[in-house]
């Protein structure tokens, strides 16, 4: 299986290369139009934040090639700030559109719990993974072989409002507020935590992407 991880120049693109690679996918690193839309597996990681994400996209001329990723027959998996720019704009530092992928806009994390308390911003460690409310449970999507109540690895101050609860598959609780931790709509899905780096529960993600058709 050849998955492609889309080079935007930001973090450090080892981990997910060696997570994909575990399993026996041939991974190219490319910012490359044709590359990525002759593959069937891409991968759109990314550190930072949203604008500067957005900012990469465009120098590397990609803006249409992802734009026009949900008429593709290719999975796309966006992680962290990959799957925050799938959505159609940010507020961080400055309104940012993004590729508008899935409907829906992100936002800082509440400061305050909804008790009132402060909350620490970046919301970073371990979470629990929650079902979200409208599914009975995660057959056919990235969690089939996950179980509710797994432990992801999140950092990120903004979150991800998807405007359509059908595109989220499961959230995380902070503060009190439920958190999208996983989107899907059709061939693209976003996780907000990085799953090559959340063990062997977080492997089980990346391995039931690269097996699907």
């Amino acid at each position: 299986m050849n998955v492609v991880v889309i080079d935007l120049g930001i973090g450090n693109l080892m981990s997910i290369i060696r997570a994909l690679e575990y399993f026996g996918a041939q991974v190219v690193v490319t910012s490359d139009s044709q590359t990525i839309l002759n593959s069937s597996h891409v991968v759109l990681p990314g550190d930072g934040a949203f604008n500067f994400a957005m900012e990469q996209i465009k120098k590397r001329n990609l803006l249409k090639t992802l734009k026009n990723f949900s008429d593709s027959k290719s999975n796309l998996l966006g992680i962290c700030i990959g799957m925050q720019i799938l959505f159609d704009k940010s507020s961080e530092f400055k309104n940012t559109d993004g590729l508008g992928l899935i409907s829906g806009k992100v936002v800082p994390i509440p400061s305050k719990s909804k008790e009132g308390s402060k909350l620490t911003i970046p919301h970073m460690g371990w979470n629990n993974l929650h079902k979200a409310e409208h599914l009975k449970n995660w057959s056919n999507t990235l969690l089939e072989d996950n179980k509710v109540m797994d432990e992801m690895y999140f950092i990120h101050s903004y979150m991800a409002v998807p405007s359509n609860l059908s595109n989220r598959i499961a959230d995380c609780i902070y503060g009190g507020y439920k958190l999208a931790a996983v989107v899907m709509k059709n061939n693209i899905v976003g996780c907000q935590f990085h799953p090559e780096k959340s063990g062997k529960l977080g492997l089980k993600i990346l391995k039931k992407f690269i097996e699907k058709h």
